[in-house]
C-alpha cells in the first residue's frame, strides 16, 4: 500500500472514529437531557397535584365554616360568641396554613399543641384535634404518615405527653406515677411505661428514681 493510500486511509479512519465519538456524546447529552425532563415534569405534577390538595382542603374548611355559622342562627348567648370566634379562628387558619410546607406547618401545631396541651385529652381523635386546629383530617394524618419523625398521628401525640411527663416527675416529686400519667393524657399506667421505655429506655419510676439520685449526689453549698 503506497504512501498516498496509508495516508486516505488514516483520513478515514479519523473520520470514522471522530463520527462514532460525536455520536457517542450527542447520545448522553440525550439521556441527560431527557432525565432532566422527567425530573421536571415529575416535579410539575407533584406540585400540580399539591395545588389540588390545597384547593380540597380549603374547600373542606370552608364548608366547615358555612356549617359553624349555620350553627350561629340556631344558638344563643355564649354559644353564638364561642362558634363566632371558631368561625374566625377557622378563616386565619385557612389562610395561614394552606400554603405552607410540611415543616412550617409541624411547627405552627407545635405552637398550638403547647398553647391548649390538646394532647393531655386521653381520647383526643383525628377529628377532634383536625377541628380544634381548623385544619382538615387528610391534610393532619397525612403530615404525620409522611414525616421522618413521626409514624402516626398517635406517635406525635404520646411524644409530647412523655415531654410533659417527664417535666412533671421533675416538678411534682409528691405526685404518684399513675396521676402524673393521667395529667399527660396517658390512659393506663401500662402504656405510660410502654412509651417512656420506649423513648428513653427507662420506666417513669427508674426516671424519678434516678433524679432522686442525682439531687442526692449533688454538693450542697457549705454554710
Amino acid at each position: 500500500m503506497t504512501g498516498p493510500q496509508l495516508l486516505t486511509l488514516a483520513i478515514i479512519i479519523a473520520f470514522v472514529l471522530a463520527f462514532i465519538i460525536t455520536m457517542v456524546v450527542l447520545n448522553i447529552h440525550a439521556k441527560k437531557m431527557f432525565s432532566t425532563n422527567s425530573r421536571l415534569v415529575d416535579n410539575q405534577n407533584a406540585l400540580l397535584e399539591q395545588n389540588k390538595q390545597q384547593e380540597k382542603d380549603k374547600t373542606e374548611l370552608k364548608k366547615r365554616i358555612n356549617e359553624l355559622e349555620e350553627e350561629l342562627k340556631n344558638q344563643t348567648g355564649g354559644e353564638v360568641a364561642q362558634l363566632r370566634e371558631q368561625t374566625r379562628e377557622y378563616r386565619e387558619n385557612i389562610e395561614l396554613t394552606s400554603d405552607m410546607s410540611d415543616d412550617d406547618l409541624l411547627a405552627w401545631i407545635d405552637q398550638k399543641m403547647d398553647e391548649m396541651r390538646l394532647y393531655t385529652d386521653t381520647n383526643l381523635t383525628l377529628k377532634a384535634l383536625a377541628n380544634a386546629l381548623g385544619l382538615t383530617q387528610r391534610r393532619l394524618g397525612s403530615l404525620f404518615k409522611s414525616h421522618p419523625n413521626y409514624t402516626s398521628l398517635g406517635d406525635y401525640l404520646n411524644e409530647k405527653r412523655v415531654l410533659l411527663a417527664c417535666r412533671l416527675l421533675r416538678e411534682k416529686p409528691n405526685w404518684t406515677i399513675e396521676a402524673i400519667g393521667t395529667e399527660a393524657g396517658f390512659g393506663s399506667r401500662r402504656t405510660f411505661q410502654m412509651e417512656m421505655k420506649h423513648r428513653f429506655g427507662i420506666t417513669p419510676l427508674q426516671y424519678r428514681q434516678g433524679m432522686e439520685t442525682a439531687h442526692q449526689e449533688t454538693p450542697q453549698a457549705s454554710d
